[in-house]
C-alpha cells in the first residue's frame, strides 16, 4: 500500500463526534444527509491553530466543528470569499471550500487542490 502524495497536503488529523454533537447537527433546519461521525481535518498540513472540518451546512451559514487535543467546539462561518462570485447561488469548483478566515491556504473544490492565497 503507498501513500499518495495529495493525501500528504491534508491535516492527517481526525476526530469522532460524540452524542452531543451528532443531535447538534440532527437539529438544524436542513435536509442534508447524516452527518458522519468521524471527520478528518480539512485545512493544510501544518496549519495553525485547531483542527477544522465541516460538519453541515444551513443556507449561507456553515458549521464547523473545530478541535484540539483536550477540547472541541461547533462554530457557524460563511463561505471564505477567496476567487467567489458575487451573487451567485451555486457555489463552483474554483471557490475555496473552506470557512471565511481560516489559516493556510485556500482549497478549492476540484479534487481539493490546493490553491495560493489570495
Amino acid at each position: 500500500m503507498s501513500i499518495d502524495s495529495e493525501d500528504l497536503r491534508n491535516c492527517p488529523a481526525r476526530i469522532t463526534l460524540d452524542a452531543a454533537q451528532l443531535a447538534f447537527f440532527d437539529g438544524l433546519p436542513a435536509e442534508a444527509p447524516s452527518v458522519q461521525t468521524e471527520l478528518g481535518c480539512e485545512l493544510e498540513l501544518g496549519h495553525e491553530g485547531s483542527h477544522a472540518a465541516l460538519g453541515q451546512q444551513v443556507e449561507a451559514t456553515m458549521w464547523w466543528i473545530q478541535w484540539t487535543l483536550s477540547a472541541s467546539e461547533i462554530n457557524p462561518y460563511t463561505w471564505c470569499p477567496a476567487k467567489s462570485t458575487p451573487h451567485v447561488e451555486d457555489r463552483n469548483d474554483r471557490d475555496c471550500t473552506l470557512f471565511d478566515g481560516h489559516p493556510g491556504q485556500h482549497v478549492d473544490g476540484h479534487l481539493a487542490r490546493r490553491s495560493d492565497a489570495a
